[in-house]
């Protein structure tokens, strides 16, 4: 039991900090690059050049990160949809890190290779379901009261961050394809990741400061269990 608790606290912990880790060490890492435009370029970007090492380990950290928040809504949700499709869809995104991670991007300017079309499709295995992750959260804390008041927040985010990825997807693009505001990627990117990453760090923090025992105990009381 105690190494299950242990267990747990680790999880809460990385999937808490993680994100958060992630967006920090690419942001100082950027500063501190010269050639570096974090208007301009995406965090992947980062990867490239002699201190590409920096943001492979920064990877490594975010795909644990969405690793260990999947096993904490897989813990804190134990019924209904929600139980086996958020984390479903934290491990998809821990897959697409990993690819980001095994395949560097293309150099800007270079010509678009079989490795940068892999990023590429770790790229699409993260962004779009974000808020996939987010509506199916937003559902489960509707019908749940002890995670209602997070509902708003939490559609809220949902929302903004389909919007930014349709304006992405419109205006922005992935490499190579051009578009009208190709040189926001970086800063577009940003502005995506920066509310969902926080959205985690906040559920996170919230599920370790009330465990799931006390759901048990709602439940033995008579109240019955969410099924979304």
């Amino acid at each position: 039991m105690n190494s299950k608790r242990t267990l747990d606290r680790v999880f809460h912990r990385v999937a808490g900090v993680g994100p958060l880790l992630f967006f920090a060490l690419a942001t100082v890492e950027g500063f501190l690059r010269a050639d570096y435009d974090p208007v301009a370029q995406p965090i992947s970007a980062l990867a490239l050049g002699p201190r590409g090492w920096i943001q492979e380990v920064n990877f490594v950290v975010l795909a644990a990160s969405f690793f260990s928040f999947a096993a904490v809504l897989r813990s804190e949700f134990r019924q209904g949809v929600a139980s086996i499709a958020a984390p479903a869809v934290f491990a998809i995104m821990t897959i697409g890190v990993s690819l980001a991670l095994s395949f560097p991007m293309d150099a800007p300017g270079a010509a678009p290779t079989l490795i940068g079309r892999l990023h590429t499709v770790g790229g699409f295995l993260v962004f779009p379901w974000m808020p996939v992750a987010l509506f199916l959260a937003a559902r489960r804390f509707r019908h749940d009261a002890r995670w209602r008041p997070y509902f708003t927040y939490t559609l809220a985010t949902a929302l903004f961050c389909l919007a930014t990825i349709v304006f992405f997807l419109l205006f922005v693009g992935p490499p190579p394809a051009p578009r009208p505001l190709s040189r926001l990627a970086g800063l577009v990117q940003r502005v995506q990741l920066v509310p969902f990453f926080a959205w985690i760090s906040i559920i996170a923090r919230r599920a370790y400061r009330e465990p799931t025992a006390a759901a048990a105990g709602v439940a033995d009381a008579g109240v019955a269990i969410p099924t979304g």
